[in-house]
Parts: C-alpha cells; structure tokens; sequence
C-alpha cells in the first residue's frame, strides 16, 4: 500500500492531510487515490499474502477475488455527513471489484427486449450501456436497433444513413439479419443492426403482411443458427431496443424476447404508466409468447437527495422485489453527453459514476443468468410462470392505488 493511501486513512475529516494537485478537484483526483489498478504491486510490501491456494479453488482466481476484497477493506470509511465522500468511496469499490472482471456467460443465448412505452426513462441509454459493459467483459452482444429514431446506432458509433443496410429491410423485405449486421468500431464482441428512418413507416406496412407480430423472431433465430453453421462464435446476449409506444415494433419486440427488461425514471410519471406496460406484456404470453416474462426492473435517472426518488425506489422494491436491480443508475452529465461523440458512456468516460453504475448492473444480469444460478436463457416454464403470477398480482395493486 502506498504511503498516500495510508496518508488518507490515519487523515481525519475528508481530505484533510490529502495534498491535492494544484487545480484539480478530489473528484478528478478520486481514481488515483481510492482505485489502484488491482493488477499492480501498489499494495505494497506490508499487504497479507494474497497469492496462497486453497485446497479445491483454482489459486489464481481466488487470488484475485481476495486482492480485491482487501483492496475494497482498505477504502476510507465514509459517514453520512460526507455524501461527496461517501459517493468516492462506492465508485472506488466498484473499480476495485469490477475492472478486468470476466462476467459468467448464460446458458443459452439471452434475448431481452428494453422497453417502456413511456419515453424518456432511459431505455436507449441503457440498453446500448449494458451491451457495452457486457461486451468488455468477455460476452458476445447484439443490439437490434428496433426504434425508429435510431438512437442505439448513434451511441455504438454504427452508420445509420438512408440506404444503410439496416432492421426495416429485415422485417418488411424478409431480408437475412446477417445482411444488416454491424460490428461496433468501439467495443469488440458487440454487434448491432442499425435502425434507419424508413422504419418510420414500418408500422403501417407490416399491418398487411402475413406472420406481422412473428417476423422479428423468425429472423433472429434463422441469424443465430447461421453464426453456429458458420463456425462463428454464439451470441451470449440479444438487446433490443423499442420505440416508446405499443405498435407492431414493439409487439416484434416482445415476440422476439424471453426476457423484459423495463427501465424506471425514478419519478411519479413513470409509475403511472407501468400498468399498462404489464398489461400489453401479459397480452403477448396469452396469445403470442408463453415465454416472455418481466425479469429485470432498473431504476434509472435516481437522485438520492430528493425525497421523491427514494419513495419511487421504494415502491418499485416493494410491488417486484426479485425482479428490481440492487444498483441504481444515477442523473449524470456524462451519460448525457457520451451520445454526442458517438459513443456509450462504457467508452467516452469509463471512470465516471454512471459507467460504472452501468457496469455493475450489468455484472447483476449476467450473474442472474449464469448456469449456476438456476436460471435459463431462454426462460423456463416454471420461472416465467412464476414472475408472471407476480406481474399480474402487482399490476392489480397499481391499478388499485
């Protein structure tokens, strides 16, 4: 451990004793000083061995894990009074626990469709954040770019343009999936088929073709088969991304899917209309996707210091307390400003407080999904029936409110 660390841990009130480079801010200063890259020698000869097997365990692995473990142990203790301190310390902990981490891959492919027909709760920015952070972790993802605005092919730096190749061809002309696929210029391992502004009109064309609510589907699956036939690697996980509305995209969506995944704006609109949302999803297992079940809630847009956020947290934690995230993704400028410069906040600001809020939720999701947690990939029977009872009975209290 370096003597600035031991510096900051003797030190009393937050920062006293800390020097601090003339013109930067603690918080510029917070990856030096609270996140040593956990590969490094800065622990220091006084460190406890980290580096001893253990019967049974694979002795580089569980070196690592308890490497980190004491990295994380000796962070400075932040109280309530210090919120600024408090906030360095838990990004601080997810560097340590979470950079150069390998996240489980699922069983089976996963094929999760984002959507809130409300808009502007964060479901673009998250789907193209959790596939990125997905990707540098060592997963294969596909982002299927199903809104017509085209935001996702904007944030994975994919060309958009009219005559690009792109989803409208695949659900209207019945063109291969493998035609409009697109590798992400920033993130290895993720793919993406771009969204253009023909698809605008893909609402009305496909309300006269045959197989309309299917065609998304049948396409994926046709996609994945050829990758295996084609000796490539298989897609660990499937986001698709919705228009915020409950037209044919978003029904192709929901078909498509075994998994929901509804982003939440920690705000009172946002509640009013998840009701709705849950009755169009119990519409499309009755008639149209038995599999399809609400398997992740996350709370996007929180802001710990407003009484309002806190209450909309609680709510949702209370009506879907398995479904809902731990982490929370909070209001940062950064995520805001990643899009401009083509990018996911994975890439733009690695380091920033909402990367890394992305970044272990979606550590969360793929350790829902991993063998060992008993949950399919594609959804068993016995898992969707159960989320399902719990979807229906919360949808009624909602609505009874």
């Amino acid at each position: 451990m370096t003597a600035e660390h031991r510096e900051v841990r003797t030190a009393g009130p937050p920062f006293e004793g800390r020097p601090l480079t003339a013109g930067r801010t603690p918080a510029e200063r917070a990856p030096e000083v609270f996140a040593p890259d956990v590969d490094s020698d800065a622990a220091g000869p006084h460190a406890p061995n980290l580096g001893a097997e253990i019967p049974g365990q694979r002795s580089g692995v569980d070196a690592d894990e308890k490497r980190r473990a004491a990295l994380v142990e000796s962070l400075p203790v932040a109280s309530e009074d210090t919120p600024l301190m408090a906030q360095l310390q838990e990004d601080a902990r997810r560097r340590i626990e979470l950079r150069g981490r390998q996240f489980p891959k699922p069983a089976h492919t996963r094929v999760i469709t984002v959507a809130n027909q409300k808009g502007g709760v964060g479901k673009t920015t998250t789907t193209v954040n959790l596939a990125a952070a997905l990707a540098q972790s060592g997963l294969n993802v596909l982002v299927l770019d199903n809104d017509p605005q085209g935001n996702a092919s904007t944030a994975l730096g994919i060309p958009h343009h009219a005559g690009t190749p792109s989803i409208y061809e695949v659900l209207v002309e019945g063109a291969p999936l493998s035609e409009a696929v697109q590798e992400s210029p920033d993130v290895p391992n993720l793919w993406c088929v771009p969204a253009t502004i023909d698809l605008s009109g893909a609402e009305i064309e496909l309300v006269s073709l045959v197989a309309r609510e299917t065609r998304l589907r049948n396409a994926l699956d046709q996609y994945l088969a050829w990758r295996i036939e084609q000796g490539q690697q298989p897609i660990d996980y499937v986001f698709v991304d919705c228009p915020p509305s409950l037209g044919l995209l978003t029904v192709n969506a929901f078909v498509v899917a075994r998994e929901v995944l509804i982003p939440i704006q920690c705000e009172y609109y946002a509640l009013e209309g998840l009701s709705q949302l849950l009755k169009t999803i119990q519409l499309i297992q009755a008639h149209l996707n038995r599999e399809l079940h609400v398997s992740t809630i996350l709370l996007t847009m929180y802001d710990a210091r407003t009484n309002l956020a806190q209450q909309v947290a609680a709510e949702v934690r209370t009506h879907f307390p398995e479904s809902t995230l731990r982490t929370t993704v909070p209001r940062s400028v950064r995520i805001s400003e990643a899009p401009s410069y083509g990018q996911t906040v994975m890439t733009y600001d690695a380091g920033s407080t909402g990367a890394l809020a992305y970044l272990e939720a979606a550590r969360e999701l793929a350790e829902r999904g991993a063998p060992s947690a008993g949950v399919s990939g594609t959804g068993a029977p016995d898992e969707a029936s159960t989320i399902q009872q719990a979807t229906a009975a919360s949808t009624v209290e909602l609505e009874a409110q």
